[in-house]
């Protein structure tokens, strides 16, 4: 080979089809990182802080409230998520991504400045605007970035982002509640997303190919705003209106008349966020009801795992980040074994049922909590919770990704994932309801100046039957795991034939919105 030829080739290495070099790709990385911990982050710091704020901006009535600080982002970043692929295409992953780490900071200044409860849970939708962008967009900027090989090699560093999340969230929550302000978890958020932009417009140069698309703006809301209306029924059942009051029937058929327009508009529209035609997958049929119940069950119950220490046990904030690290142990734990325990038995089902039989028994224990239950039978719950926070919907997310068509695999990932960010934003809102309507039977006065020694039982009275309507559900999950076809693993025959389309796989299941949402 010529000197010429040698220098061609040695430009090609330096500058590929994306028009980066090595070192800004190296860099750009970093940034991504950054932002995928900007994402993780906020979705486990908020636990710890949300009884602070509670306390502060509504006394009274800020824990019958509390579930919305959570539902209102999962809300929000769920009907956004399936836009942002097709707004990337449409206008460029660069800009997109810009866009949508603006809007997710501009939200959190925004919760910093709340001064009550109403304009923060309004500010934590605007947070989640851009929060549904995050992930998502960080993954496909990775994956044009990096060829298949390097891709499989990073999936290792992005379950130490996602580990580093789980346990770093709840302290650093807690740390901030403790010793500045809970407006300060919000803040934090500022730092961090500025670096990231700055690291973006730096080195990030992928040239913008416009593809055109239909996006589905109108199916987003229909689906957001029929969930919503359900959730104000669960909310105001009871309490605000009569459960056979006419104005809460009327809610509830609007509600489900928007979800079957949702349903009927699916089928109409070109480009739909989430295809109805996947319903004819079986895996994907028991497995995306499965997520919901995963969502719902499993990953809405750590917010109340904090208040039940903070309330019933009187454990800071801080220190309530502190006892939440068994529970990331376990998580951290399940994510690094079932991989490798499924890879050695080339079958998903096995790993999945005993992981479900884990989150029942877990969830079963919890119920079983009082005032006087040992900080050594809370931690040793907290391992088995974590299990099945980790274990559940990962492993469903896993077993769909690989019964589904290498065409269909991104379409496929986003609709399981569908599925499991609704059900954690309905269990963080009818879980917390059970609590609220539990409370107030026991304590009809509410917190507010009753003694310790009368909320303590009360509040843990209430925590066990909301863990107990959890454990319930999740029987039914372990019920669809058993009837969820047993699809197998073949590394050999499959693994390079499919080596470009999988490869990315892992990465994007180590998602928290795949193993928590809050």
């Amino acid at each position: 080979m010529s000197d010429g030829s040698k220098q061609v080739a040695a430009a090609d290495d330096a500058a590929p089809a994306h028009g980066m070099t090595e070192s800004q790709i190296q860099i750009f990385s970093l940034g991504a990182l950054a932002a995928m911990l900007l994402s993780l982050l906020d979705e486990n710091i908020v636990s710890t802080a949300a009884w602070p704020i509670a306390k502060d901006l509504d006394p009274a009535h800020g824990l019958s409230r509390l579930p919305w600080l959570i539902a209102a982002y999962v809300l929000s970043a769920t009907a956004t998520q399936p836009l942002y692929g097709k707004l990337s295409d449409m206008f460029g992953p660069k800009r997109v991504y810009l866009f949508a780490i603006t809007a997710f900071l501009g939200g959190s200044a925004l919760c910093g400045f709340a001064q009550n409860m109403g304009e923060l849970i309004a500010f934590r939708a605007v947070q989640g605007l851009g929060g549904g962008g995050l992930m998502s967009l960080t993954l496909i900027i990775l994956a044009t970035l990096m060829p298949p090989r390097e891709r499989a090699g990073g999936s290792g560093m992005g379950g130490g982002v996602v580990a580093l999340g789980i346990v770093v969230g709840p302290l650093l929550g807690g740390f901030l509640c403790q010793h500045l302000s809970w407006r300060w978890i919000f803040y934090v958020n500022l730092p961090l997303g500025i670096l990231t932009i700055a690291i973006t417009l730096a080195t990030l140069r992928i040239p913008a190919r416009r593809t055109e698309h239909r996006v589905d703006l109108l199916g987003a809301a229909l689906v957001t705003a029929g969930a919503t209306g359900l959730l104000l029924v669960a909310r105001w059942g009871g309490s605000t209106y009569g459960w056979t009051s006419p104005q809460l029937i009327g809610y509830a058929a609007a509600s489900v008349a928007l979800l079957v327009v949702f349903g009927w508009w699916e089928t109409r529209v070109a480009e739909p966020i989430l295809p109805l035609s996947l319903f004819r997958e079986p895996v994907f049929r028991v497995g995306a009801p499965l997520q919901f119940i995963g969502g719902f069950a499993v990953l809405a119950v750590p917010v109340y795992v904090v208040t039940y220490l903070q309330i019933t046990r009187g454990v800071t904030a801080e220190g309530a980040g502190v006892r939440l690290v068994p529970m990331a142990a376990g998580v951290i734990a399940v994510m690094f074994t079932s991989g490798k325990i499924i890879t050695r038995l080339e079958r998903f089902k096995p790993v999945l049922l005993v992981n479900s039989v884990v989150a029942v028994a877990a969830l079963a224990l919890f119920g079983t909590v009082n005032a006087h239950t040992s900080t050594l039978e809370v931690s040793g719950l907290l391992v088995l919770l974590g299990f099945g926070l980790g274990g559940v919907v990962q492993v469903v997310l896993q077993t769909v990704q690989a019964a589904a068509a290498p065409e269909r695999l991104g379409v496929t990932t986003s609709g399981t994932r569908f599925f499991m960010t609704l059900g954690s934003a309905f269990g963080t809102t009818v879980l917390g309801e059970i609590l609220n309507h539990r409370l107030g039977h026991l304590l009809p006065g509410g917190l507010t100046g009753a003694p310790h020694d009368k909320v303590a039982p009360a509040y843990a009275s209430a925590t066990s039957l909301t863990f107990l309507v959890a454990a319930g559900l999740m029987v039914v999950a372990l019920g669809l795991a058993f009837l969820i076809p047993d699809v197998r693993l073949d590394p050999v025959g499959e693994e390079e034939e499919q080596a470009p389309q999988q490869s990315a796989a892992p990465l994007a299941s180590t998602d928290t919105e795949a193993i928590q949402a809050a």
